[in-house]
């Protein structure tokens, strides 16, 4: 409820009511990361962005609610204690990304970020300047390298530096004529191996991981309102030729994102 006598909604309404929303049953072993509105709810008037200055009587707010392993949390802040550093806050990886890479007007017109990293893959989407969805894909960067190793018969450590500096997710646009030279396992000689090959290996693996973020975008229910696209970051995001084949399986407008402002 509004408390003011004449029905203004203050800032002390709206804060009181994200407090209320903090009121959630979870896990004993998680606890609330961020409570993140996505959008207020006026005497039964939804769709408000921020509600501060509107006359009403009843006050509710739709809410983002993100958790986390409380020993994850407090190990992974004791180790950068350790390292003589002193943590101020905890935010999630997504949110982190989303501030160094994407606008207010893609946040506002709606937005997929998806930061392929090492192990993983994390998707957060954006509409109306808010967060909508989060998601985790137990996928990354470093199943490229580990199918380059197979495939190539080369060390996992000769594979990472092979997909960074030779790495094309999308093999029609690989010369035909470029060649790599592929370290061997066990003492042999170096072989010489068309880059395409390469391009195969990888583009194998992009065309699943942009298919699982495609699917998890379809299954939120966003993947026909994305009007600014999906912006990729990341180390697998950098990889040549990844925007281009993850716009046709997306169909949709894909970018890289660099970090801005810093």
């Amino acid at each position: 409820a509004v408390s003011s006598r004449n029905r203004l909604i203050e800032r002390e309404d709206v804060r009181r009511a994200i407090e209320a929303a903090k009121a959630v049953s979870i896990p004993m072993d998680r606890e609330i990361l961020h409570v993140l509105p996505q959008e207020f709810v006026v005497d039964d008037q939804d769709g408000i962005g921020d509600p501060t200055g509107m006359t009403g009587t009843r006050l509710e707010v739709n809410v983002h609610v993100i958790t986390c392993s409380s020993t994850a949390c407090q190990n992974t802040i004791t180790c950068v204690n350790r390292a003589g550093l002193e943590v101020t806050d905890t935010v999630l990886t997504q949110l982190a990304a989303a501030e160094a890479c994407l606008t207010p007007d893609e946040k506002e017109l709606g937005v997929a970020l998806v930061d392929v990293g090492g192990g993983t893959t994390d998707l957060a989407i954006f509409e109306k300047g808010s967060l909508w969805h989060t998601g985790v894909l137990q996928v990354g960067g470093e199943h490229f390298t580990n199918d380059v190793a197979v495939a190539l018969r080369t060390p996992v450590n000769e594979a990472e530096k092979i997909k960074k500096k030779h790495g094309c997710a999308l093999t029609s646009m690989v010369p035909d004529e470029d060649s790599i030279e592929v370290p061997s396992v066990g003492g042999r000689k170096p072989r010489i191996m068309a880059r395409q090959v390469l391009g195969d290996v990888v583009q194998a693996r992009a065309e699943e991981v942009c298919q699982m973020i495609f699917n998890e975008i379809r299954r939120a229910g966003f993947d026909r309102s994305l009007n600014s696209g999906v912006v990729l970051t990341g180390g697998g995001g950098i990889l040549e030729g990844m925007p281009e084949i993850a716009e046709q399986i997306f169909d949709m407008p894909v970018r890289r994102g660099t970090p801005s402002g810093i």
